[in-house]
């Protein structure tokens, strides 16, 4: 073996190559990229074009200097892709949102039914009993993320922890749920 293959490439040269087209530096990072797409973004039909856009972004990024090296350059693609998928999420929201507002057309009533009207309010009213018999931190956890719908990614920066740190909580917190609910005679 020679001593250029075992030469591990650092991220200068990777930047270096990807910036002026070479296959196996361009190649890696896509690779990376496309990582994070299938992750975060598996719910947009578009994964492709995310992919091309995180790439151009990064191109511009990377050319322009904005990568400073504070962390490994594989952090920082992960990192753009993660923020381009969160925005492209929000914008498919955005748009399915502003579609059915535009309809004109009412929702379906899913609940015409008397009975299934009532057990449903019944429902409701069990669920905000039992949270709020959640402690404080619980409450708002949960709040942000089944009502705000914010990412895992977005709360575990909010709350300066790990992404598994979060992913905790909120395990432990729907537990506890579970048990103030069973306690209060509800459904799972």
């Amino acid at each position: 073996m020679s001593a250029d293959s075992l030469h591990e490439v650092s991220d200068p040269e990777r930047i270096e190559g990807f910036l002026h087209g070479d296959a196996q530096a361009h190649r890696e990072i896509r690779g990376w990229v496309e990582r994070i797409v299938r992750l975060h973004a598996w719910r947009l039909r578009s994964n492709e074009d995310l992919v091309q856009d995180v790439l151009y972004e990064l191109l511009r990024n990377l050319g322009a200097g904005r990568f400073e090296g504070r962390s490994a350059l594989k952090t920082y693609v992960e990192r753009v892709a993660k923020y381009r998928c969160i925005d492209a999420i929000r914008r498919a929201r955005l748009r399915m949102h502003r579609s059915l507002e535009e309809s004109g057309e009412p929702e379906p009533a899913h609940n015409d039914h008397p009975e299934r009207r009532a057990a449903a309010n019944e429902e409701i009213r069990r669920a905000y009993a039992v949270l709020a018999l959640l402690p404080e931190p619980c409450r708002k956890l949960l709040k942000r993320l089944l009502a705000d719908e914010t990412p895992y990614e977005e709360l575990a920066v909010e709350y300066g922890v790990a992404i598994g740190t979060i992913k905790s909580r909120v395990a432990r917190c729907r537990k506890r749920a579970h048990e103030l609910r069973r306690q209060r005679g509800g459904s799972q």
